[in-house]
């Protein structure tokens, strides 16, 4: 398998390494630039099929198929009514789920927050005051108002001069106006910054889609661990009335001398381990159903008297699973998906870092009406405006710059490379599930044969202690091995149901058909 991730490539652009002189006639000619390589979706050779699919026996009583995958509803090939009911109320009520929902929304905002930054700005003030001057402070002394040293002198033959009054240091200042700016996005770093926003989108999306999954299946594992418990309760229930019954036959016939007193022993020390069973089970029972109610955002032993009661059949597999192929993985599993969105907003990033290089244009304004004189605020006279141009040119920052253009080309890598790992995770995650559940499914066809013998073994037995061939310690050591055999093949099946769960996880859980429509319009 060849996954060429090591970095997305650059596609070569005009204007993106001009120099600094002519960076802004080349702004002007070309409408501005986008810095850092452009995002190309990755691509991987996945394998031809499944390793396990090939290898899979022919006899298998639910066999995978490479055939197109459909999950939606996946639970339902249960055919659970319970199972169903269950699910659709974890995926309304689930606390994670509800969680990465909000997660999506913040998602949102950040990008309406992005997209911001590339607009023009506009704000409104309004000013309405009085202020006093100090009559000593240093303007005051330039305009002649500080207080006089000396007393004026009269001049020759008449009265003293009058004294210059000095200017009140009370003054009024009536203002309203606006203020407008706007950052040219010659380089792009705006609309990196909205590449990267969207980017974050999508993968919060798709974290979403990986918790669905996971929600989903493990309620479904929960389910069915607790009715394999709660059938496996029956089977130790239904023993020991069978134990009882044989114990209190073999007490009958060691009192009447037909039978030796450690037959009887041996039965009730039977019966006491099957009554040792009992405890687990019921532990396991409540913990599967609180394990269900926090799924599910409900209290402690909300579900014991809907789950309480076992269905009377075991559950059944689908004759056939549907998995599709392993490239399908790519386009279906969230996973892959988000790593994929991540990668995505690591390399918009790059370019938001490289456009910090360049010069930064921001055109600017602001105007008004002022006036000393409330009456006369509105007055053509009082208008002022003033507008303009402002650049920044980066000369000496230390390093800073370029130190952030390594820091994102360096987490760019970082995605890339773990998108490769989720994708290698995503095949044998895949492969290794459809190893178990083909495995295990031979693994409880060969439970049900040897139970099939334990119990024509134990008939055998009966009825040669019946005709006095066998010790009814022969007898008991039959019904024991059929006890054993019960449960093993009843856990296997179980644990084939639960593997078939891992399965549907592994191939991508419920793919809903507006994800599926986005990809097939964005192609492969």
């Amino acid at each position: 398998m060849d996954i060429e991730t090591d970095r997305p490539r650059a596609l070569a652009r005009p204007c993106v390494t001009p120099s600094r002189a002519s960076a802004l006639a080349c702004a002007a000619l070309l409408g501005g630039c986008v810095m850092g390589p452009d995002f190309e979706r990755p691509q991987a050779t996945p394998p031809a099929a499944f390793n396990s699919l090939a290898a899979a026996p022919a006899a298998l009583a639910s066999k995978p198929l490479a055939a197109p995958y459909d999950g939606a509803r996946w639970w339902s090939v249960f055919r659970d009514p319970v199972l169903d009911a269950l699910v659709e109320e974890a995926r309304r009520q689930n606390i994670d789920l509800q969680t990465a929902a909000l997660r999506i929304e913040e998602a949102r905002a950040q990008l309406g927050a992005a997209a911001a930054q590339g607009r023009p700005s506009v704000s409104g003030m309004g000013i309405g005051g009085r202020q006093r001057a100090s009559q000593n402070g240093f303007f005051s002394s330039l305009s002649g108002g500080g207080q006089q040293q000396g007393g004026s002198q009269g001049g020759a033959g008449g009265a003293g001069a009058q004294q210059q009054a000095a200017p009140s240091p009370y003054s009024d200042l009536f203002q309203i106006g606006f203020d407008a700016t706007w950052e040219l996005d010659l380089w792009g770093k705006a609309r990196r910054g909205v590449e990267a926003a969207d980017a974050n989108v999508e993968s919060a999306e798709q974290a979403r889609g990986s918790a669905l999954i996971s929600l989903t299946a493990e309620v479904a594992r929960t389910y069915l661990q607790l009715r394999g418990a709660q059938h496996q309760r029956a089977i130790v229930e239904a023993d020991l009335v069978d134990e009882g019954q044989l114990l209190r036959l073999t007490e009958s016939r060691s009192r009447n001398g037909f039978a030796a007193k450690a037959d009887a022993v041996q039965q009730q020390a039977q019966l006491s381990a099957s009554e040792a069973q009992l405890p687990p089970l019921d532990q396991a029972i409540a913990q599967a159903m609180n394990g269900l109610a926090l799924l599910l955002a409900l209290p402690p032993g909300a579900l014991a008297q809907r789950l309480g009661a076992a269905p009377a059949a075991d559950v059944a597999l689908p004759p056939a699973v549907p998995v599709g192929l392993p490239g399908d993985l790519l386009r279906r599993r969230p996973d892959v998906l988000k790593a994929e969105a991540d990668l995505h907003a690591a390399t918009a990033k790059v370019g938001q870092a490289k456009a910090q290089l360049f010069p930064a244009i921001t055109l600017g304004g602001f105007g008004g009406l002022q006036s000393v004189h409330a009456s006369s605020l509105t007055d053509w006279a009082s208008r002022f405006w003033m507008g303009g141009a402002q650049v920044s040119i980066p000369i000496f920052e230390g390093g800073k710059l370029k130190a952030q253009i390594r820091t994102a080309d360096v987490q760019m890598k970082q995605a890339a490379l773990a998108w490769r790992g989720t994708v290698l995770a995503a095949y044998h995650d895949a492969d290794n599930a459809l190893e178990a559940y083909a495995d295990e499914q031979r693994h409880a066809a060969a439970l049900d044969k040897a139970l099939a013998d334990a119990r024509r073994s134990d008939a055998l037995m009966r009825s040669r202690e019946r005709s006095g061939f066998v010790s009814m310690i022969e007898v008991l050591d039959a019904q024991r091995r059929v006890h054993e055999a019960e449960q093993q093949a009843l856990q296997s099946r179980v644990a084939a149901a639960t593997d078939l769960v891992a399965l549907y996880k592994a191939l991508g859980g419920d793919w809903n058909e507006d994800a599926a429509a986005k990809l097939a319009s964005t192609g492969p």
